[in-house]
């Protein structure tokens, strides 16, 4: 069985919707890149009602076991509909996005005619060079098959933003979902996870591995969500999980967080 490679890489452009965005870390097993269009291990999405922020510059350093890397929040996506960027439907998009999260049940039916309806109004996301909204700070400890990770947010908080810590692979490989037991359907886009369910996992059959998220702490009270998703689509193709802290009101600090992710090798059923 080959062996799995967790490691941080300055090169990888990625593929599909994101390329170019910056990556927490890869995920490899032997040769073949596990991560794909997905964001890697510990990497940053930062959200308002207006859009949604990403970053395509970092800084690295290493010391004692720990990687850590610091992300810059310069960079904008907005969405434009006949190559014209629209700040209208940017909101509309991002308020159709946080809705959709929050009703599984019901993603697959929303999300059947948006392909046709995008192909048909020219609707395509671009990404824009902004100046610096702020830094986050990513600490991996890398054990075996297993990461720690810890966040440190310096940037200034406004009323309702959100902090998405992404943690994400690519679909092409998890294709299935895991009860404990056994593999079964992948979740429909996202799908929010209790407390109760964690660790919550997902599977690559084909290279027998299971991906795992497990319980968050942080070190203040915060709104928190975890979110379980996978969709493969045209240039989308991505399966992880996704820690959401927020909305905050702007009178709070974000506190720093601390989780885990790791993968087990085996066959899974």
């Amino acid at each position: 069985m080959n062996k799995i490679s967790i490691i941080p890489d300055s090169t990888y452009e990625g593929e599909g919707l994101s390329k170019g965005l910056a990556r927490g870390l890869l995920v490899y097993c032997g040769d073949q890149n596990l991560t794909g269009e997905g964001m890697g291990i510990g990497s940053i999405a930062f959200r308002n009602p207006e859009c949604t922020y990403f970053s395509r510059s970092w800084t690295d350093s290493s010391g004692a076991g720990v990687h850590k890397r610091t992300f810059t929040l310069d960079t904008r996506m907005r969405w434009s509909i006949y190559g014209w960027p629209s700040d209208l439907l940017t909101r509309l998009i991002e308020f159709g996005i946080s809705a959709y999260m929050q009703l599984p049940g019901f993603q697959g039916t929303i999300m059947l005619p948006v392909p046709a309806l995008s192909t048909l109004l020219g609707i395509h996301p671009l990404f824009e060079t902004i100046p610096p909204r702020g830094k986050v700070t990513f600490s991996y400890r890398v054990s075996g098959n297993n990461v720690e990770v810890q966040v440190e947010v310096m940037t200034p908080v406004m009323p309702q933003d959100t902090l998405c810590l992404l943690n994400e692979l690519s679909a092409a490989w998890f294709t299935a979902g895991w009860d404990g037991e056994r593999q079964v359907s992948p979740p429909p886009g996202w799908e929010i996870v209790s407390s109760a369910q964690l660790p919550v996992s997902l599977v690559d059959p084909e290279h027998g591995i299971r991906f795992f998220l497990g319980r968050p702490s942080v070190s203040s009270p915060a709104p928190l969500c975890i979110y379980r998703g996978r969709e493969k689509t045209g240039d989308v193709c991505w399966a992880g999980f996704c820690i959401e802290l927020g909305p905050f009101d702007g009178s709070q600090e974000i506190p720093m967080v601390q989780y885990s992710v790791g993968f087990v090798q085996g066959e899974f059923p």
